[in-house]
């Protein structure tokens, strides 16, 4: 990062001196927010990932496992942990950031873990982006998210660099696999919000999106009463699914034989460690696919 001295020197960084800085944009419930130890996997990962910064509360961070908290506390972590251990030189500097709360659903419907329905109304603890940034239904942690986004894109700016979206990364999905409206849906909704997210950051290119296949485990508990519905729809969302829900730049994470914990919901370790490391992957694929057309 180009030094705060340097930066006082110029009064001010002109964007012909900024230096590009990739920005990986997470959000999502709680695979996202984090269901992997560090205790656990002691000596896999340095104290620090150079290159890498995490925009916490506290501003812009170095990325240190097992001392600032990405994941609720210290001792915890997501898959930023996995993604930023598989980023390769050309790929840094890096800025992580995240929002993710558990339980927490996508579609209008839900006010949190309840299910409301219509008429929707705003201010509901839900993703759901609107359809416009005035659309008075966008929930309360779209809201939170986009600011929590917009807060770290500043933070980048504010260190004297330009920060470039290389994409948004999402895990969510268990909730809305409790009801049938939001199971079915889903699809629509997850291009609704890239879409959202994209217009509402004031992103001019189409904004990367890979998203993780949530609930792998068979059979599933008895409260995700339409996993399969939601499950399908995620399929249908990758790009090259053929079907007509397909969104483009958008490639899903299949989490089939990831770890888990013993409660069949949340990865362990080492599944968070494979999820953030498929993320990456599939970002790349993206890129790939963006290159050949």
């Amino acid at each position: 990062m180009r030094s705060l001295f340097l930066s006082f020197l110029l009064f001010g960084v002109s964007d012909s001196l900024a230096e590009p800085v990739k920005v990986y944009l997470l959000g999502g419930q709680s695979n996202m927010q984090g269901s992997g130890t560090l205790g656990t996997i002691e000596g896999e990962y340095p104290n620090e990932i150079p290159g890498c910064q995490f925009h916490s509360k506290k501003g812009l961070v170095p990325y240190q496992p097992g001392k600032i908290a990405t994941a609720g506390n210290v001792k915890r972590f997501g898959p930023e942990l996995g993604m930023a251990l598989q980023l390769t030189e050309s790929e840094k500097p890096a800025v992580f950031i995240k929002y993710a709360l558990g339980g927490m659903p996508l579609h209008p419907g839900w006010d949190g873990n309840k299910w409301l329905g219509e008429p929707v109304q705003g201010g509901r603890r839900n993703f759901f982006p609107g359809l416009t940034a005035e659309d008075p239904k966008q929930g309360a942690l779209y809201q939170n998210m986009l600011q929590e986004f917009r807060d770290g894109l500043a933070a980048v700016k504010a260190a004297g660099d330009e920060p470039v979206v290389a994409g948004f990364f999402w895990m969510q999905g268990e909730q809305d696999s409790k009801h049938e409206t939001s199971a079915t849906s889903y699809a629509q909704n997850l291009a609704l919000l890239r879409d959202r997210l994209q217009a509402d950051l004031g992103l001019t290119d189409k904004l990367p999106l890979v998203f993780g296949q949530v609930l792998p485990h068979e059979p599933a508990l008895a409260r995700f009463t339409h996993r399969d519905e939601v499950r399908q729809q995620m399929a249908h969302s990758d790009q090259n699914s053929g079907k007509p829900e397909a969104i483009p730049m958008a490639r899903m994470v299949t989490t089939d034989g990831f770890p888990l914990h013993k409660d069949t919901v949340h990865f362990n370790s080492k599944g968070q460690l494979k999820l953030g490391k498929a993320f990456l992957t599939g970002l790349r694929s993206l890129d790939s696919n963006q290159v050949a057309d």
